[in-house]
């Protein structure tokens, strides 16, 4: 078996990439809900420790969680394979999806194209714009399948925006982003991308993009609070003029007599007000760690891929029907089945101490570091003695 992101064997025991011990109340748990709410880190409690410390310190505190901050954006940078000025931390995802939308100057007659499985927060930002006489083309999906090539057939040369979750928080589908950026760039459209589950858990070419945004709760193991935005200001400059500023959106005033400038900061695309500070004092655990464990030889495949495939059979088997792709390439860390009452059967599993997502007539298993070869297999075997095979 491999896990996602890793190459780290399986054989017929159970690993994790990070020991539960490690976490809070994961005893007795098969936690497979990271795609909902990911188990809280026990050194999270450390670094809120620390923020008071730092709070309490003075000017010389803040300057620390500052340091702390610039850490943050380079090593989200690397992650998206961007520059630390491109990245910028707000409040939410939400919040960076509404920054993108109203960066583009819309004229009447201009479209937005987005797919209708995709996430509420990117579709009710472009929807406010048809009041300002912009069409927003929603992509109807077929059997639970957002095609790029009905994508690239909704773009004409007034779409200024295509909007796309680089892994569907619904099916657990993974978009081809260098494809999508193809399709944005030839109607000279920009491309906005809701990282939120495929972020700390499949690679996103954040270069590829004019707007990337991410949760931090979910795969980067992160909490509430804080958003990941990262912003393509060399190829969006000079087609945007609007822009919201704050205080701390300027590196430096130049003194009382200075005009101000923010316009170097201000092309980031981001409003660099003061960040939920809690939050931000826990940004160095906010990325992924790395496995202690020495990492195998080989390119990153997706993790608990041989979980997903035996769930996949074991599903249809029980007349279960499996909505995430199959290639491997198509997917990440979420595998989507379809349950007429997906709240009630996750609720049932919670009560055998396995949590999963149950929601819109469907199931999500999203295994991620913390689990083991025998997380999944629990999983399988309570789905089956609560939902018996026919």
């Amino acid at each position: 078996m491999t896990l996602l992101g890793y190459n780290t064997p399986v054989h017929n025991r159970s690993v994790a990439l990070i020991d539960k011990q490690e976490f809070v109340g994961l005893d007795g748990i098969a936690h497979l809900a990271t795609g909902g709410e990911a188990p809280w880190l026990r050194s999270h409690d450390d670094a809120c420790r620390r923020f008071g410390r730092l709070k309490s310190a003075g000017m010389a505190g803040r300057e620390e969680m500052f340091a702390v901050y610039r850490r943050a954006k380079a090593r989200v940078a690397r992650l998206l394979g961007v520059e630390p000025a491109a990245v910028a931390f707000l409040a939410h995802a939400s919040e960076g999806l509404n920054q993108a939308v109203h960066a583009v100057d819309w004229r009447d007659g201009d479209n937005a194209v987005v797919a209708d499985l995709e996430y509420p927060s990117l579709i009710y930002p472009v929807s406010a714009l048809r009041a300002r006489g912009v069409e927003v083309r929603v992509i109807e999906t077929r059997d639970h399948y957002l095609s790029l090539d009905r994508l690239a057939a909704a773009v004409d040369r007034r779409t200024r925006l295509v909007l796309v979750s680089h892994v569907s928080y619904l099916t657990g589908q993974r978009v081809d982003l260098a494809r999508c950026a193809e399709i944005a760039r030839a109607a000279g459209a920009w491309l906005a991308v809701d990282a939120t589950h495929a972020l700390g858990v499949a690679p996103v070419p954040g270069e590829l993009c004019d707007f990337v945004v991410s949760s931090c709760y979910k795969w980067l193991l992160a909490t509430h609070g804080v958003g990941i935005f990262a912003y393509d200001a060399a190829r969006a400059q000079g087609r945007s003029s609007r822009r919201r500023s704050a205080g701390t959106s300027v590196d430096h005033r130049g003194g009382l007599a200075a005009p101000l400038d923010d316009a170097a900061q201000a092309r980031r695309g981001a409003v660099r007000g003061r960040q939920p500070e809690p939050a931000r004092a826990s940004r160095p655990r906010q990325c992924p760690r790395r496995p202690r464990r020495p990492r195998p030889e080989g390119g990153a495949r997706p993790r608990a891929r041989a979980g997903r495939r035996a769930a996949s059979r074991d599903f249809g088997a029980s007349a279960c029907l499996v909505i995430t792709p199959m290639a491997p390439d198509e997917r990440a860390g979420n595998v989507c089945f379809l349950a007429a009452d997906g709240q009630g059967l996750a609720a049932r599993l919670a009560e055998r101490g396995v949590l999963v997502w149950g929601g819109d007539g469907r199931i999500r298993i999203s295994a991620h570091v913390h689990d083991g070869a025998d997380d999944v297999r629990r999983c399988l075997d309570e789905l089956a003695s609560i939902s018996p095979r026919r």
